[in-house]
């Protein structure tokens, strides 16, 4: 994922910017757990698509060789 893709994210999920830098960002604890959950969805379709059409067992050594 791009930083410009993160940034996109963060402000779907309540972050709001105070400032001209990528630097000022405010945000509430509830804004952090809907970042968390959007990333976690955006990543899982991220994979969905990857995995799409393997086998189970070569999901399993492909994530094991990545957690290397």
């Amino acid at each position: 994922m791009t930083q410009d893709e993160i940034m996109a994210l963060a402000k779907q999920a309540g972050f709001e910017r105070l400032g001209h830098t990528d630097d000022d960002w405010v945000c509430l604890p509830k804004n952090v757990k809907n970042f968390a959950e959007i990333i976690a969805l955006a990543e899982r379709k991220t994979w969905e698509v990857e995995f799409a059409g393997m086998g189970e067992w070569a999901c399993v050594h492909l994530l094991q060789e990545r957690n290397k």
